[in-house]
């Protein structure tokens, strides 16, 4: 009896093992087959869909091949459920070039989904957890930024096939996360709350009506600070945006308030303004702290991360941080694309 117990019990354990190594060498020949010949084939798309095979990993973090095909498919009915001809632009992902076209979203996007798990990750190491509540808080935030409430629900499932749990993980997540990082960055990074300290004497000097100009020479890192931080005269299109914003309703002699833009922290001075061909322009002098700003920190951060990319049409280029093709022709293509298709909606949305 017990030897017929131990036989059969041994027959059970043999044929687990046997299915696991059938197993195991299927999920391998799908993932040979996957990495080393990305065929476009639907049948071992799917299965590398169902097996979770990473389109990249983030140290223990990966970006899976499933998440990139269905944002890949997003971005593709985005494009197609339009009509661009009305403003006179073209998509068409159906010829040879087009197929290059959509190459490149799915380059764009696996960078874009990297990312994203690098903030996760580094957002993760300072102890910064997005809950529920917060997703769901900032859920109508972002929705005021697409427009109308009801009207991106419909546009959407319309425009993307997303429903609202797609939304949220898709924007209002990874945004949030990125909000949370930059602002841990900016109370914690030496070198900026260093700067911050900087320009805030600055501005200390300035209310107790010490001359700008003394001031600049004294503080400014920019190239003006020799002459007292004199920059002439700018039209709104010449000048950082965050700037231009607030200069443009400054009056005559005002000073401006502490501004951030990617440079670093500046605060400005409006010697005067006049119209010149139609054109609105400022006199200013500036004083400029130099700071790193949160692009530079991510990429700075980014660069010391073990960051892999399987599949076979890409490479991790640890220079410039990002994924690139391997194939020269489509690197030259994307370029040719970037700076000579003014026509082409896919390329500038």
């Amino acid at each position: 009896m017990n030897k017929h117990r131990n036989n059969k019990e041994v027959k059970v354990r043999t044929i687990l093992i046997a299915s696991a190594v059938i197993i195991f060498f299927a999920v391998a020949g799908v993932a040979a087959i996957f990495y080393g010949f990305n065929p476009n084939n639907a049948f071992v798309k799917k299965t590398a869909e169902v097996l979770h095979l990473p389109a990249a990993s983030i140290g223990t973090r990966f970006v899976t091949v499933a998440e990139l095909d269905r944002d890949l498919e997003s971005v593709k009915k985005f494009y197609e459920s339009q009509d661009f001809s009305k403003v006179g632009m073209r998509v068409d992902f159906s010829t040879s070039d087009g197929q290059k076209r959509l190459k490149i979203k799915e380059r764009r996007l696996l960078n874009k989904l990297i990312e994203n798990r690098i903030i996760e990750r580094l957002a993760a190491e300072r102890g910064i957890v997005i809950t529920e509540r917060m997703a769901e808080d900032n859920v109508d935030r972002e929705l005021e930024r697409y427009g109308n409430g009801e009207g991106v629900r419909e546009n959407l499932a319309r425009l993307y096939g997303w429903d609202m749990d797609d939304f949220v993980e898709k924007i209002v997540k990874p945004d949030i996360y990125r909000e949370e990082l930059e602002k841990n960055m900016k109370e914690t990074d030496e070198e900026y709350v260093k700067a911050e300290k900087k320009i805030r004497q600055v501005q200390d000097e300035l209310k107790n009506k010490v001359d700008f100009a003394e001031v600049a020479k004294k503080y400014s890192e920019g190239e003006s600070a020799g002459s007292g931080g004199e920059l002439g005269w700018f039209s709104a299109d010449q000048v950082a945006p965050q700037i231009a914003v607030i200069a443009f309703l400054m009056k005559k002699g005002e000073q401006s308030d502490i501004i951030e833009t990617p440079y670093g922290f500046h605060i400005i001075q409006v010697d005067d303004m006049k119209t010149e061909d139609g054109v609105e322009k400022i006199k200013v002098k500036q004083i400029l702290v130099r700071t790193k700003n949160f692009p530079d920190w991510l990429l700075e951060k980014q660069k010391s991360m073990q960051i892999r990319v399987f599949m076979k049409d890409y490479a991790w280029n640890s220079e410039s941080s990002e994924v690139e093709f391997k194939n020269e022709e489509m690197r030259n293509f994307e370029a040719d694309l970037d700076n000579n298709s003014a026509d082409d909606a896919s390329v500038i949305f």
